[in-house]
């Protein structure tokens, strides 16, 4: 464990497909940067289990707050900050795919809470995956007891289009059209915005905002080049263009959003 977090790839087979990595993380709330961390937007969805040191998960877009003890989050351009209750950080988790929420439930996903609380979503197994993680004695084991509840609760459907479209926009780096990822998949427009809203819970555009963010955020985490460099490099038309785009998502501009990189402790990248 290095700074108190580990990471574990999936084991089985089929799980790489809807699962990135599982994520354990148990660390004094006296050796974090900042109390409190606004969470960049990422297009991607995360399982978190806090033990018996929840957050408090506030969406400022929103003016809402929830407690988090076992939750999944929805993707989301909303500006969201994360901060301790107790005096411990100890989460374990989950960072999976766009469409693993479709996987594992019926429900429009667009319709569930921007906070999705495991247990009144999927009940019974919620309470007894906890029961099993609570007496885990390695994390070993507990990423092993992840990795069941994922291989148990997924069902049989056939999500191949919207699988297909997101890995495009993921190639295209987040540049393609909405017309172009229709026809990628032989469907109108509307009834691509319709699986969006259906299975990822967001519309194309905003996927695609989350996208560009992320290679954004990688890029200014990686490359010393200037930022506007890096807002050509992104397709954008200028670096004005550039900094109200991530501002607008954000609420922080992208010279902030650099200079706060090594503090951040939540990022996904």
């Amino acid at each position: 464990m290095e700074n108190g977090f580990e990471i574990q790839t999936p084991q089985n087979h089929f799980l790489p497909k809807l699962v990135d990595y599982y994520f354990f993380i148990d660390i004094p709330v006296s050796e974090l940067a900042m109390k409190e961390e606004y969470v960049l937007p990422f297009p991607r969805l995360t399982f978190g289990y806090f033990f018996e040191h929840p957050f408090l998960v506030t969406n400022h877009s929103k003016n809402k707050s929830e407690t988090a003890e076992m939750i999944i989050s929805r993707l989301s351009t909303d500006q969201i900050s994360v901060a301790p209750l107790t005096d411990r950080v100890k989460i374990l988790g989950a960072h999976v795919k766009p469409f693993a929420l479709a996987y594992l439930t019926n429900k429009n996903v667009s319709e569930l809470p921007w906070v999705i609380n495991t247990k009144e979503l999927f009940g019974k197994k919620a309470e007894s995956f906890q029961k099993k993680i609570d007496t885990c004695a390695s994390t070993k084991e507990m990423f092993a007891e992840v990795e069941k509840i994922f291989r148990n609760t997924v069902l049989v459907k056939d999500l191949s289009q919207i699988e297909t479209v997101i890995a495009t926009i993921e190639a295209e780096r987040g540049r393609a059209s909405i017309s172009f990822l229709a026809d990628t998949v032989g469907v109108s427009t509307r009834m691509l915005r319709n699986y969006f809203h259906k299975y990822i819970g967001c519309s194309p555009k905003d996927y695609l905002q989350l996208v560009k963010l992320k290679q954004s955020v990688f890029q200014m985490k990686n490359d010393p080049s200037s930022l506007t460099s890096l807002s050509y490099d992104q397709n954008f038309a200028d670096q004005a263009h550039f900094t109200h785009t991530i501002k607008n998502i954000t609420g922080r501009s992208p010279k902030n959003i650099r200079e706060d990189l090594p503090d951040f402790r939540f990022l996904q990248f």
